[in-house]
């Protein structure tokens, strides 16, 4: 098993290095192509009440695109120089996460970092419409920009089916990592279910992974930190993790692992919906 087709949101400016970084780094690993895509498209305009828009408005919006797509893309090709599989590029004219979910069809993953604060999503990609809407798992950029080993790896588990779903997913990255430790948070009052934990390192081992298991309190703080906490002694680069949520009146209610996680995480973390 493994990753040979990455889709990655490129822009016109600097924002997209890290993101561009570690897709060039797990087409290293892989052996995969990397597929780029630039998309921008028209924010809300305020109407005049004479017309549905201001026109001028909208040719500047327009200029805008012309402009910002082909300097995407001479980035993303730059970038990428090297990369053995090879390139492609794409262009939208749609907002970024709208493009990234149609496009996900072609692509075994998307590559994905968190949009500078206060970025529009005509120009930038929520990172939560992707995970929940692609059906493809998303590798999100950690925040130091470090380069991703994949060398350990920890599986943030609970038995559901998104879990389940992100175990499947992670494969590639798990059958070539040096550890793997699956690790379940749980609260005073719960029982961790050791069959089920054994039914997963099970699992795994018929897929050449040897892993371990371990169970951490949860404490005072939030799932998400417990994670984190581990990750740390660990020395994992790589969390996988199942993203919860659901569309509510077209905005996403996640789960507050999967939300805390997506808001801010040192390393970087494979999210599967």
């Amino acid at each position: 098993m493994s990753y040979k087709t990455l889709l990655v949101h490129a822009e016109a400016g600097d924002a997209a290095d890290a993101r561009l970084a570690l897709a060039g780094g797990v087409a290293r690993m892989f052996g995969a192509r990397i597929v780029g895509l630039g998309a921008e498209g028209f924010f809300p305009l305020m109407t005049s009440g004479f017309a549905a828009a201001d026109g001028m408005v909208i040719e500047a919006v327009r200029e805008r695109i012309a402009a910002d797509l082909p300097l995407a893309e001479q980035r993303f090709r730059r970038l990428t120089e090297g990369c053995a599989e090879g390139v492609d590029w794409l262009t939208g004219y749609d907002y970024p996460a709208v493009e990234l979910v149609r496009h996900a069809r072609g692509a075994d993953l998307v590559v994905l970092s968190r949009p500078p604060r206060g970025a529009a999503a005509a120009f930038a990609a929520p990172v939560a419409d992707v995970v929940l809407e692609a059906g493809t798992p998303v590798l999100l950029a950690g925040d130091t920009g470090a380069p991703l080993k994949a060398e350990k790896v920890l599986v943030a588990w609970k038995n559901t089916r998104e879990s389940r779903r992100a175990l499947a997913d992670a494969l590639p990255f798990l059958m070539r990592a040096d550890k793997v430790t699956v690790l379940v948070v749980s609260g005073e009052s719960e029982e961790v279910e050791q069959v089920g934990l054994h039914e997963v390192t099970a699992r795994l081992a018929r897929h050449g992974v040897d892993a371990d298991t371990l169970v951490a309190p949860k404490g005072q703080g939030t799932a998400a930190e417990a994670i984190e906490r581990t990750a740390n002694r660990l020395q994992a680069d790589l969390i996988v993790a199942g993203a919860y949520g659901r569309s509510r009146l077209q905005e996403w209610a996640l789960g507050g692992v999967t939300e805390d996680l997506l808001a801010a995480s040192p390393r970087c973390v494979l999210f599967s919906h």
